[in-house]
This record gives C-alpha cells, sequence and structure tokens, in this order.
C-alpha cells in the first residue's frame, strides 16, 4: 500500500538555510574554552570531519581526556597518529590524553559492547558529543537490523549508547556544577525536510512512502536528534544538573558528503564552510555558558529556534517512547 509523505511545517526553514550559507563568524573560540582538568569527553564519529575537528581542539586546548568512538580500527589509528602530529606542530603538546572505542551506530550489537569497555576503563563522564552520522547514502541501505540506514545510524544507535552511559553521567554531574555536564545530540537544518512531528509514523523506514526523497529521509534522523535532545529530561529527572542540546554544525565540507553527485561536491566546495567550523558550533554547545537545555543550536555558535513542531510535547514523548521500544533488547 502507497502512503503519501506528510511534510511537516517549512516556516523559518527560509531564514535557518540562509544563515548556513551567510553564517555569523564564530565568538566562542579556542581561547574561551576552560582547561577541563580531570574531565572526561566522549566524542563519537572523530575519526575525520567535524568530530576530528572537535577531537583536536579539546585535546590540544583543555586538559580533559577524549574518548573517540568509531567504528573501523584502521581508521581510529590513523587518526590518532594525525592528532598527534598536527598537535605538536599547532598546540605543541606532545602528550594526548586520549583513548578509544570501536562501535558501530549501523549494529546494535556493538553498542553494549563499546559501552561496557568505556565503564571498565572510566569512573566519569561529563561530556557526551553524538557526532557520528550519515547522510544520504544509497537507496536502501539498510542497518544490520533492518533499519533505515539513518534512522538507525542517527538515531536509535545513540540512543542505545546513551541509555547504558546515563547512570555515570548523572553521578559525575553530582560533582559538577550545575549546566557543566552535558549531552551534545548532533542534528541538521535538513530537520526543517521532516515529516510533520519529525517523524515517517505510518512508515518510519520509508519503505512504502510516495512524495518522498532521500533529504527526507535525512530529515527524520536529525529531527529526532532535536526530539532526543528534549525529551531525555523528562525520562531522567535525576539528571537536572546535566544540559542536553541538539544543533546544526553547518553547511560544512566533511566526508557526509561522500554520497553526493560530482555536482554537489563542486558546489560544496564553493559554498559550505571547512569542518573546523562545525567544531566550534560542537564546542559552543558543549562549553559555552550561554547554553541552556532544550537549545538548538546553529553555525557557528548561535541559539536560534528549531521547527517548532518539534517542541511539542506529544511529539517528543512518541518519539522517545518509540526508540526507547525498540532498543529494550539490547539492554
Amino acid at each position: 500500500m502507497s502512503i503519501p509523505f506528510v511534510r511537516g511545517p517549512f516556516t523559518g526553514g527560509f531564514t535557518a538555510f540562509y544563515n548556513g550559507l551567510f553564517p555569523a563568524k564564530p565568538s566562542f573560540t579556542e581561547q574561551d574554552y576552560p582547561k577541563l582538568d580531570g574531565k572526561v569527553i566522549i566524542v563519537t564519529g572523530a575519526t575525520s570531519g567535524v568530530g576530528f575537528e572537535v577531537a583536536k581542539l579539546l585535546l590540544g586546548t583543555t586538559d580533559a581526556k577524549v574518548y573517540i568512538f568509531s567504528r573501523n580500527k584502521e581508521k581510529t589509528e590513523n587518526a590518532i597518529k594525525k592528532l598527534e602530529t598536527e598537535i605538536a606542530t599547532e598546540y605543541s603538546k606532545k602528550h594526548l590524553n586520549i583513548g578509544s572505542i570501536l562501535i558501530d551506530f549501523a549494529d546494535l550489537d556493538t553498542i553494549k559492547p563499546a559501552a561496557e569497555k568505556f565503564l571498565q576503563q572510566e569512573d566519569r563522564l561529563d561530556i557526551i558529543i553524538h557526532n557520528a552520522g550519515v547522510m544520504q547514502p544509497p537507496d536502501g541501505s539498510k542497518t544490520k537490523q533492518g533499519y533505515e540506514l539513518q534512522l538507525g545510524s542517527n538515531a536509535l544507535g545513540p540512543h542505545l549508547l546513551q541509555k547504558f552511559l546515563d547512570p555515570l553521567l548523572i553521578k559525575t554531574s553530582q560533582t559538577n556544577e550545575p549546566g557543566k555536564s552535558r549531552i551534545i545530540w548532533v542534528a541538521s537544518t535538513a530537520h526543517y525536510f521532516s515529516p510533520l512531528g519529525g517523524v515517517n509514523w505510518a512508515d518510519i523506514n520509508f519503505e512504502n512512502t510516495t512524495g518522498a526523497y532521500a533529504i527526507h529521509k535525512y530529515g527524520q534522523s536529525k529531527a529526532l536528534g532535536i526530539l532526543q535532545s528534549r525529551g531525555w529530561h523528562a525520562a531522567h529527572p535525576e539528571g537536572s544538573k546535566i544540559t542536553s542540546v541538539s544543533l546544526c554544525p553547518g553547511f560544512l565540507n566533511t566526508e557526509l558528503q561522500r554520497y553526493g553527485s560530482s555536482i554537489e561536491k563542486y558546489l560544496g566546495s564553493w559554498l559550505l564552510s571547512p569542518a573546523k567550523f562545525g567544531a566550534y558550533t560542537e564546542l559552543f554547545a558543549a562549553l559555552s555558558p550561554e547554553v541552556k537545555t532544550g537549545d538548538y543550536i546553529q553555525s557557528f555558535g548561535n541559539v536560534v529556534t528549531a521547527r517548532s513542531d518539534l517542541s511539542k510535547p506529544e511529539y517528543i514523548g512518541k518519539a522517545w517512547k518509540y526508540l526507547d521500544e525498540e532498543v529494550e533488547s539490547y539492554l
């Protein structure tokens, strides 16, 4: 049976895309970061692109211990070597306080072992940046468990990982000042292309939906990031000292565009910003004192308004319930 796609409102979308193409300069950068001595931070998807730049800025300018969560052992080892070389050159810092954990967000079976390995190694967690993601893969791409690849990798995988890490994050937050412990859900301005309420509930894997394009599937996965950021506190009242926010890092020239056409890649080389600027957005969300729970942040460190329907409790609650139910058997 064919199911027509129900588009969400685009109110505010033109302003969001204009700001993405013509962003203001970052105002919260290296010189503004706290030292973070003794803090532990997880950055997922940090072997390239924005995640790599986030790890580099943290390791080069703070004293935090940074964990890279990624799916490819060789890429992780190469990324660490590159970090060591570039940080020694750019920041004159030779010793990096860095750890790594292998995880594949497209395979829910890998999440628990990865989380358990981290929990065996650390007794605190101050910040997690859910940066890993995939954008517009070939049509029909699925996770190991059969979910549409972006739904699984961008939403379900991070949701499951967060559930394993919540107890330690909450425990650590009790030793921090309010707002210093944070969960960062990397969304996208593409959430404006998501269905009404953020999710195509009639056909969440887009297998029988008519009138939908690749951007709508990606938009759904990123709308879920916004819904997750706003649903976390309702599910965790004991985490009142933790700040949970979502963001669009910016319109960036990174490996996320690897599935784009040659024309899209050419235009991107002219229109898109370097990955480091996306790192400024993510670290604004992770470290700036201006940020508060429920915020949505756009390039390169500006608190703005996401699509209005994604702030409605009924949509937030329904998304959270779905994600919880889908990952329950993997806990």
